[in-house]
């Protein structure tokens, strides 16, 4: 290593110091994450992505959880030219926190150009009072959105799986859609499926105690496969219990390509060429 740095490049050396740093390689993609949140955790966000520009990782999606805010996720753009992003409201948020006129900012936001994605949507029935009726009503209004701007949904579920598994099964995704963060049920999984959806792979993929997230990768096609941060949340083994961000994204890639048996190259190209149709880039 020493004689690589006495006879290296300085541009060299830096992307080998970011190699060394990051779990990254170039082609690399992050299909969701968060840069409103890694800065409310102390994350350097432009550090992260400028540091993932420099070591290859080609695309990256910033998801949406709140509609304020967006004017400052779209400039983080200039540290990284391929990071898009998402407009949504996240189905946790309660409708007291909601804008006026959320409806008409949704749609304003999902028409942006640099916007591929509405969401993340969905079901989140884990805490205890979820408002049933404000998550579907949500839920109804980013399926309105994508269908006029003609953009896939990103969809959230936790402990909510049949009755997002029957709402799904009742629609159309002419535009295509994503289930992010799997969590490994095999009828959502699988309805999803049918209707065309992209399935991505999260950070809880690697955890010890989530075999039944690796098993979905035995009979999830990687035509329809993605891979994600959901950054800052979700680290991967070896990395869990700390601030997560998209220079870990490697080391979900390592454990797919060992689960599946594809070289990690070929993964890559698979999972870039999945992230560029599916977000039309």
């Amino acid at each position: 290593m020493q004689g690589f740095f006495w006879e290296s490049t300085p541009e060299e050396m830096a992307l080998a110091l970011i190699n060394m740093k990051y779990k990254i390689k170039k082609g690399m993609i992050d299909s969701h994450f968060h840069t409103m949140e890694m800065a409310r955790k102390d994350v350097d966000v432009p550090e992260v992505l400028g540091n993932l520009l420099e070591g290859g990782v080609s695309y990256l999606l910033d998801a949406g959880v709140h509609l304020n805010g967006f004017e400052s996720r779209l400039a983080y753009r200039e540290f990284h030219p391929g990071l898009y992003l998402a407009a949504g409201i996240h189905p946790n948020v309660p409708s007291g926190e909601w804008p006026e006129a959320y409806d008409s900012i949704l749609l304003k936001q999902g028409k942006n150009l640099y916007v591929k994605g509405i969401g993340e949507t969905g079901l989140d029935y884990f805490r205890e009072g979820s408002n049933k009726k404000d998550q579907f009503t949500l839920l109804d209004l980013h399926y309105a959105v994508s269908q006029k701007t003609a953009k896939p949904l990103i969809f959230h579920c936790r402990a909510a799986e049949k009755d997002l598994t029957d709402w799904i099964k009742s629609h159309d995704f002419p535009d295509g859609a994503i289930l992010h963060c799997f969590s490994g049920n095999r009828d959502l999984g699988e309805t999803a499926l049918d209707k065309g959806f992209m399935i991505s792979f999260a950070g809880n993929s690697t955890f010890k105690n989530a075999p039944e997230i690796r098993e979905a990768l035995h009979w999830i096609p990687a035509a329809n496969l993605l891979i994600e941060t959901d950054s800052p949340y979700l680290s991967p083994h070896p990395l869990r219990g700390k601030t997560n961000h998209p220079g870990h994204i490697g080391y979900i890639y390592e454990m797919i390509s060992e689960q599946t048996g594809l070289e990690l190259e070929d993964l890559i190209q698979t999972v870039q060429s999945n992230f560029k149709k599916t977000f039309k880039i």
